[in-house]
């Protein structure tokens, strides 16, 4: 059986939300990726990143207690679920700075895929295929485990399901395709997005992010570092400009030690999927410089 630790399947992104009979469609859960390792009834949990992070989630070792045998690898999402099952980043992300976890917190692993299976391997089955098996060997649902629904041939009205229940976006799977321990075009993201107008307050030395914020009654509040989601000619012509509003440090600079100052005078339209605990952008990119 496979044996940790594994490089998750990952996904390439689309901008928009399409149908096709060779793809199942499912929603994007906000959370950490995790490939989970049940061996002999005890849980190994692996990050993305081939970190190890079961101490910090030590009620999801009874997810072995939930299924029907004592040996399966497990692919899914580690997610703190509010009353209305929606993920909330923000509370997941305090669980790590946690010292002792509360188990009475809503912390959930949602699966959708099964590599291996009472000791044999399954990840090169199509994807159906390996769904079908793991829906036969969940024992029973619960507020710990939870198997991600999915819906088939309609990715546009996944969509906009999403966007009504204001989720992330959503994943378009072909039906047939191996699990795949890398980034493959069988699986793609598709996000929701938000948008909103900030102010330039700086940039990094080698030219790659902005440094944003808002005024808040003459109060500067800086949002963070984004990237830069621009063409080379926009690009080119924002770095010609930027030198001009050169200035001093505009708020304590310990944070933002590579960051040259500018006047804040300039705005820029911002695309993110959420603000963070700390009011910053999660995968802010600037898409649109407002001169």
């Amino acid at each position: 059986m496979l044996k940790p630790p594994l490089n998750p399947m990952l996904l390439y992104t689309r901008k928009k939300p399409f149908n096709s009979r060779d793809y199942i469609f499912e929603l994007k859960w906000d959370g950490y990726r995790c490939l989970a390792y049940i061996k002999q009834g005890k849980v190994t949990l692996q990050s993305r990143n081939k970190k190890y992070f079961t101490d910090k989630f030590p009620e999801l070792k009874d997810i072995s207690d939930l299924i029907k045998n004592n040996n399966a690898v497990l692919d899914g999402e580690i997610c703190w679920l509010n009353k209305e099952g929606k993920p909330d980043f923000k509370k997941l992300q305090g669980r790590l700075s946690t010292i002792k976890p509360d188990k009475k917190e809503s912390i959930s692993l949602i699966v959708w895929d099964l590599l291996a299976n009472n000791n044999e391997d399954v990840y090169h089955l199509p994807l159906l295929e390996r769904k079908k098996k793991l829906a036969e060997i969940i024992k029973k649902e619960s507020r710990l485990l939870i198997v991600t629904p999915y819906i088939d041939t309609d990715g546009k009205k996944m969509f906009k399901f999403a966007q009504d229940n204001q989720l992330e976006g959503i994943v378009a799977k072909e039906k047939n395709s191996p699990y795949e321990f890398k980034r493959s075009r069988s699986w793609y993201k598709i996000k929701i997005w938000q948008y909103t107008d900030v102010l330039i307050v700086g940039y990094s030395r080698n030219n790659t992010a902005l440094l944003v914020g808002e005024l808040d009654k003459d109060k500067l509040n800086i949002l963070g570092k984004v990237k830069l989601a621009l063409q080379e000619n926009e690009k080119e012509a924002l770095f010609r400009f930027l030198p001009s509003l050169h200035t001093e440090q505009l708020v304590s600079n310990k944070d933002f030690p590579d960051i040259i100052w500018v006047k804040p005078h300039l705005k820029c339209r911002i695309r993110y999927t959420e603000l963070t605990r700390h009011n910053t952008f999660r995968h802010g990119y600037v898409v649109r410089i407002l001169f």
